[in-house]
């Protein structure tokens, strides 16, 4: 098996992969807040695969949700809004 090495002046909270330094997870009070939703209506929309799925974050019951999927969404009623008319 080969040994892992690490550049000895990389720093340890850069990840290997440059697109996952974008990724910030979001709880659900500012979900609520940016879609302007409620708690019951996040999770209504997400039984009916019409809201992106939180993530159960690790240690404990705590989820969140990609901020980049919730400003998909967000553009995605815009468009569809557009279209509606």
């Amino acid at each position: 098996m080969a040994a892992i090495t690490q550049h000895p002046t990389a720093k340890t909270e850069t990840f290997a992969n440059p697109s996952t330094s974008q990724i910030r997870f979001i709880r659900k009070r500012e979900v609520m807040h940016k879609t302007g939703l409620s708690s019951t209506g996040i999770y209504d929309l997400m039984a009916r695969d019409l809201f992106p799925k939180s993530i159960k974050l690790a240690g404990g019951k705590a989820v969140a949700w990609l901020e980049s999927d919730i400003g998909q969404w967000q553009q995605q009623c815009l468009a569809n809004q557009v279209q509606g008319g």
